[in-house]
């Protein structure tokens, strides 16, 4: 997306952990006119050298631009932010983004608490670490506040250039990228998990990184099709069925007790298969166990 667009733009963001300062340098970067503030005021130095403004307060930083970027520690430290008397009266007419962590509950509150104060507000999600902030295949996820997105979805492309936005509900986007952290750090246990049992045999974690690929090239070849039966609720298939899955990998999480090494992954994986096969499913297709994992029958 082209940020070309927001250079001499106005922008305010508040938090400047480490991952609050990289959004910051990807604002000063495409030539926005930024202001900081943070509660520990010795983190605004380095961005302020850098080109940003420091603010004198939370206030200060809401006043001096139409945009507020929020990335505090949670939700609930950015509703602590907004909620201080002169912070909230500087609300009116302002757009606030709110890309810190939180719940689905805690996006809808805040969201209502903006907008009664004269605000929009839009809820999103960073899908990176900081190293990847302001790059052009960095995704963000937005919700919220339609004609608000609209009007500053060329400028969040500062932040990363693949703009995600899923509607007018805030709490949409927090729960779109929690299900995604559960996805990808579900991966990530599971391979530090085939890794460990792998250098027991003398492979090292790299050489079994280089090997996993072709699982993840599986993985990915298996989706399309997965989803598209998930979605017709189309549960039969012919290449493995649930009972085929238990017994593989009652074999895996024994080779786990054989090396007394942790499978966390492996015996949650074991327990979706039993719920599975408790309804009936286990002549099935393994697409079956989603009907296990969201607790139908």
């Amino acid at each position: 997306m082209d940020v070309s667009m927001s250079k001499g733009r106005k922008a305010s963001l508040i938090g400047l952990g480490a991952m609050g300062a990289a959004l910051a340098r990807a604002f000063i970067q495409n030539g926005f006119d930024l202001t900081v503030w943070n509660r520990t005021a010795a983190r605004m130095e380095a961005v302020v050298k850098e080109g940003a403004r420091g603010a004198s307060s939370a206030a200060d930083a809401v006043a001096a631009s139409p945009l507020l970027v929020i990335c505090t520690i949670d939700k609930a430290a950015a509703a602590q932010i907004l909620k201080l008397d002169d912070v909230a009266s500087s609300l009116m007419g302002k757009t606030v983004v709110n890309l810190s962590t939180g719940s689905v509950d805690d996006a809808r509150g805040i969201s209502a608490f903006v907008e009664s104060h004269g605000g929009r507000y839009i809820d999103g999600g960073i899908m990176c670490y900081p190293r990847d902030i302001g790059k052009p295949a960095t995704s963000l996820l937005y919700s919220g506040d339609s004609e608000a997105f609209e009007e500053w979805k060329e400028s969040l492309a500062a932040l990363g250039g693949d703009v995600r936005y899923f509607g007018n509900d805030p709490g949409t986007a927090p729960t779109v990228y929690l299900a995604l952290y559960a996805f990808y750090f579900g991966c990530v246990a599971s391979f530090f998990e085939g890794a460990a049992l792998a250098e027991r045999a003398g492979v090292t974690p790299e050489s079994f990184r280089e090997t996993s690929k072709m699982m993840v090239d599986m993985l990915n070849d298996a989706l399309p099709d997965t989803t598209r039966r998930l979605e017709l609720e189309e549960f039969s298939g012919d290449q493995a069925s649930i009972d085929v899955h238990h017994a593989g990998q009652l074999v895996v999480r024994d080779a786990y007790r054989v090396e007394n090494l942790s499978c966390e992954v492996t015996n949650a994986y074991i327990t979706y298969l039993e719920r599975a096969q408790m309804v009936g499913d286990g002549p099935n297709d393994i697409a079956t166990m989603y009907r296990a994992v969201k607790g139908a029958s």
